[in-house]
């Protein structure tokens, strides 16, 4: 599947990951808050909660309510 054919949350959790995988992100680092990533990414705010959603349950990161994102 070619990166243009994928879901937009997959992009944007393929790249969340890759920002862990290379050292970017480390453990207890803050992920973008969904707002974040609605402007930087230019997303729909349902795309950004999925991504971090699915990422949650993946166990890549951990969300804390009224703090944050966090690897």
């Amino acid at each position: 599947m070619s990166v243009a054919t994928k879901p937009r949350y997959q992009q944007l959790k393929d790249l969340i990951i890759g920002q862990i995988s290379n050292g970017e992100l480390r453990p207890q680092d803050r992920v973008p808050s969904e707002n974040e990533l609605v402007e930087l990414m230019q997303v729909s705010r349902m795309t950004a909660n999925r991504a971090l959603r699915e990422l949650t349950d993946e166990g890549y990161v951990e969300r804390v309510a009224g703090r944050g994102t966090f690897v």
